[in-house]
């Protein structure tokens, strides 16, 4: 079986917070997010064999308790279901980092119990089909095979799969000025996830998109939010959530403390 691979990390911590993993990165993605900053992994291919990577992931065993499948977009390969029964045959745990545009491959990891956390971006209120195709490219590029509007069920779908399995489950937004991430967009966010997500254990993460490292040139010249920014962004978040957190370079990660959620209501 062949592997549409880009790269591994074969020891991050910041993948998978609280965990030491290895994070493997596949090639392809339905969608064109101009921000991306992964951009190199979201076309082409590069096949390597299943063992290659199996291989991989046992040289990083005695240091690591997890592995991490991200990408592009991990739910896109065949040889992910494969790569997660090997991984787990050795004792890891299964994080899935995913646009969530595959709700069926992530309800047959849930299936075969060969998922442990969900990481899903929720790049836009999903509940706003024009904006999310925005912030998706959709139109951008003839390799969008769904619209705004199928984009949005599926991310919903995935959601609910997700949301059903009693896993764990972190839910992010990376914020790019004037892009996406204005505080009426973060509110239209958060309380949908709100209104939507019953399992209130999750996290909600508020990310610094680095606009120079963007797909779309045009982007790359924009300023990046600062962190007292994410942070007051934040602080609208947490007008709707229990557990909200941002991540900035200057200062890594940090809590929205529930104060703030107290007096704002």
């Amino acid at each position: 079986m062949k592997v549409n691979y880009a790269g591994t990390v074969s020891l991050s911590t910041v993948d998978w917070r609280g965990k030491a993993v290895i994070t493997i990165f596949f090639r392809g993605c339905p969608l064109r997010c101009p921000y991306c900053q992964n951009h190199p992994y979201i076309q082409g291919f590069n096949s390597v064999e299943l063992e290659f990577v199996e291989e991989q992931i046992k040289e990083s065993r005695p240091f690591v308790s997890a592995v991490v499948f991200s990408g592009g977009e991990p739910l896109m390969q065949e040889a992910l279901i494969s790569l997660a029964e090997f991984a787990r045959e050795i004792g890891l745990a299964i994080g899935v980092h995913t646009n969530g545009c595959y709700p069926e491959m992530a309800s047959e990891l849930v299936k075969r119990k060969l998922v442990d956390k969900f990481f899903i971006d929720i790049k836009a209120p999903p509940d706003d089909s024009a904006l999310y195709g925005k912030v998706t490219g959709c139109g951008e590029s003839e390799a969008m095979k769904k619209n705004p509007e199928q984009i949005t069920a599926s991310v919903i779908k995935t959601l609910e799969i997700a949301d059903s399995c009693g896993l764990e489950l972190e839910l992010r937004t990376t914020l790019i000025r004037d892009f996406i991430g204005s505080r009426e967009e973060i509110a239209s966010i958060a309380a949908w996830i709100s209104k939507h997500v019953k399992n209130k254990g999750f996290i909600y993460a508020l990310q610094q998109g680095i606009p120079e490292y963007s797909l779309q040139e045009n982007l790359r010249e924009f300023r990046v939010l600062e962190r007292e920014e994410l942070y007051e962004l934040g602080k609208v978040a947490k007008r709707f959530l229990e557990n909200v957190r941002i991540r900035t370079k200057e200062s890594g990660e940090e809590v929205i403390s529930d104060s703030v959620r107290e007096s704002s209501f």
